[in-house]
Order: C-alpha cells, then structure tokens, then sequence
C-alpha cells in the first residue's frame, strides 16, 4: 500500500508492506513495515525503512497502525 501525504508542505509517500513469518511450530504471523521517500515512487524507487533505535525494521500489528506511526514519526510529533 502507497499513500502520498503532505507534512509540512512536503509531498511524501509512505509504503506499507506486509510480510509473514513461519516460526517452527507456530502458526504463520503477519506484520508490516513502512518506509517513506519524498519522490514518487513509481518513477524513482528507493524508500526509507523506519528502524527502532537497534536499527532493526518496525513491525507493526495492521497496515493502519505503520501509517499512523509513520505520519507521527515525519510530522516530528
């Protein structure tokens, strides 16, 4: 999923993706990352994965849950 915001007058997108893991013994997990890139990414892939402070990738419970935390993240909020 690709949504074009606008934070402080800037045009970004923000990309979710999913993924999912197959831990041995467990059920398939679900999860999603986001990353973020001022330019359109259909011309000019290349996003910014948002890490935690090990720099690891976020994950995220529901695509609406990285969107929100990415809009917080940008806004400086």
């Amino acid at each position: 999923m690709i949504e074009k915001v606008n934070i402080k007058g800037k045009d970004i997108w923000i990309i979710v993706e999913p993924h999912v893991i197959h831990p041995p013994g467990n059920d398939a997990k679900e999860f999603f990352t986001a990353s973020y890139q001022v330019l359109d990414p259909v011309a000019s892939p290349g996003a910014t994965l948002l890490l935690d402070c090990d720099g690891k990738p976020l994950a995220f419970d529901s695509p609406v849950q990285a969107l929100e935390y990415a809009n917080e993240k940008l806004s400086g909020d």
